[in-house]
């Protein structure tokens, strides 16, 4: 009976408006305290200098560039080196020059015509001239062997007109035609040795002598990306068919299927992204007619199978599937997880899910709203791993 009688005084105390106001009062003057002492959030140097590069639009304001020259970082050529050029343009009209450390070069003119018919038409024209010293060469093939590394010079000139129907913003269909002169020569790369050296005619086509084709081609083109250089939302979806004809050895004639969608899922507010691509060409040939080494789809490198060297497999088909998982660490940088697969094979039968080489790593992407202009990708395969620094976005 007596402890019954404490365990009720206890419980009475603990309900005694007197300490209830007491603890209040406490709790108040806790409060008061905290809101007299507030401090700013601080940021890391390197948030703080992102953070500044972005809210300054320092990357908008170097790439309007100095007098109508503006300024390209990159875009040459998946292991080219770093690289740069500019670019002038004016009423349609674009020029561009760019040159690597490794030597290679690249220049371009774009003519753009003038609205048609309120934009439901469209017509361009580009001249494209491209001088690559040190392509690489591992043979053609799933099994080629990573020892068998070359390298080679591939030179092209290439003029092609498109002319088509734009219905919606967004989407685009039209037909092409244009000339390509080739050429391939000795690799200026000393640490590897050039393609000749290694690779005979026999089983690399038209190393000995390279064609000229006359090219023609349907394609279409829905881009409903929300910022192509840096996208958080919507997709791209690409589909052609072009027709190679060699109008000088009459030897390697090709038509060429091109697949290609890109779809981007957002959530919490775009602060994070899946970002999904999958991706094909494939060939057909007439009986005796082969396709030019250099011009058979290859896989590895930064834009698709990243734990390889670039060019690590060629042949006439491909397929490649990439995923990426992007999150913002803090404005101005994402972090991504990502995973490829993709195959290279003599002909579409050959194309197993099985027998799909495999990547995967992590990156950093620094970008503004509308761009990434630079970044960073470390990528693990059974050959080890392979560190990428690009300026522009992956796909």
């Amino acid at each position: 009976m007596l402890e019954l009688m404490m365990t009720l005084a206890l419980m009475m105390g603990l309900q005694d408006p007197a300490g209830e106001t007491t603890r209040a009062a406490a709790l108040e003057e806790t409060r008061k305290e905290k809101a007299e002492n507030l401090q700013k959030p601080t940021r890391t140097f390197l948030e703080q200098a992102l953070h500044d590069f972005k809210e300054k639009r320092v990357m908008e304001r170097f790439q309007e560039g100095f007098h109508g020259l503006h300024p390209i970082l990159g875009g040459i050529r998946s292991g080219s080196g770093f690289g740069g050029g500019t670019y002038v343009e004016a009423e349609g009209v674009r020029a561009s020059g760019q040159v690597s450390i490794k030597g290679y070069q690249k220049y371009e003119i774009r003519f753009t015509a003038p609205r048609i018919y309120n934009d439901l038409f469209f017509a361009d024209f580009r001249a494209t001239h491209r001088n690559y010293p040190q392509e690489r060469f591992f043979g053609i093939g799933q099994n080629s062997r990573k020892q068998d590394e070359t390298n080679y010079r591939l030179e092209d000139t290439n003029y092609v007109g498109r002319f088509g129907l734009q219905p919606v913003k967004h989407v685009k269909a039209g037909v092409l035609a244009g000339w390509l002169d080739t050429n391939v020569g000795k690799g200026t790369f000393q640490r590897r040795p050039s393609i000749e050296q290694v690779f005979g005619a026999d089983n690399t086509p038209a190393l000995a002598n390279q064609p000229d084709y006359f090219q023609t081609g349907l394609f279409f083109d829905a881009d409903y990306r929300d910022q192509p250089g840096n996208p958080r939302s919507g997709g791209h979806y690409l589909a052609s068919w072009t027709s190679f004809q060699d109008h000088k050895l009459s030897a390697y004639d090709f038509t060429q299927y091109d697949l290609e969608a890109q779809q981007y899922i957002p959530f919490f507010n775009k602060r994070r992204v899946i970002a999904l691509r999958a991706k094909s060409t494939l060939t057909q040939t007439a009986d005796g007619q082969e396709v030019p080494f250099f011009m058979q789809s290859t896989l590895g490198g930064s834009e698709d199978l990243r734990g390889y060297r670039e060019f690590r497999f060629r042949d006439r088909n491909m397929v490649v599937f990439n995923a990426e998982y992007r999150f913002e660490a803090f404005s101005g940088l994402d972090l991504a997880l990502f995973g490829d697969a993709g195959q290279v094979a003599a002909r579409p039968g050959e194309l197993h899910f099985s027998d799909f080489q495999t990547a995967y790593g992590a990156g950093f992407r620094f970008n503004t709203a509308k761009s990434v202009f630079l970044r960073v990708d470390l990528g693990f395969s059974r050959e080890g791993q392979h560190l990428f620094v690009k300026f522009g976005h992956v796909f």
